[in-house]
């Protein structure tokens, strides 16, 4: 494991960290109820469970000798493609035009087009990406929106 990644996860445990000194500023439910340190906390245990995961991972896999790098069909190592890149680059477009559109469109169309090009992009057949994204949505939709009551944008059509 490089460098890199033992600098992430320690990012990550700091934050964490940070997330929960701030969580305990919130105010208290009465009654025992969840109040709005509940999430906070949740997402911060998240970072540092899974940073620690990390952190183990790259020791145990340090011992072990790393695997020859990839060569394409010319002899030619590759490390890191261009397109490792662009699919970065992809779902930050994507998430961007998703809080663009989402208001004027909808959700239900936005996050639905927004699923629909990433399993195209991970080369899904587009009549089974479109379902999927379709069920994935309409899911996403009807717990978020119906059974938590989260307003969510209606759009032009008002769903």
């Amino acid at each position: 494991m490089g460098k890199n990644e033992y600098i992430g996860a320690g990012i990550f445990i700091a934050l964490g960290v940070f997330i929960w000194a701030v969580s305990f500023s919130f105010p208290v439910l009465e009654g025992g109820h969840p109040g709005p340190s509940l999430f906070p906390r949740v997402l911060a245990t998240l970072f540092i469970f899974f940073s620690l995961i990390v952190i183990l991972q790259g020791r145990s896999k340090s011992k072990t000798p790393p695997p020859p790098p990839a060569e394409d069909e010319g002899g030619n190592v590759t490390l890191i493609g261009k397109e490792n890149y662009f699919n970065a680059v992809l779902v930050i477009i994507l998430i961007a035009a998703f809080i663009a559109f989402a208001k004027h469109l909808g959700f239900i169309i936005t996050g639905g087009a927004v699923l629909f090009i990433l399993k195209l992009k991970l080369h899904v057949r587009p009549l089974a990406g479109l379902i999927i994204s379709a069920i994935v949505i309409c899911f996403i939709y009807t717990v978020f929106a119906k059974g938590l009551r989260v307003p969510l944008p209606h759009g032009f059509l008002w769903w």
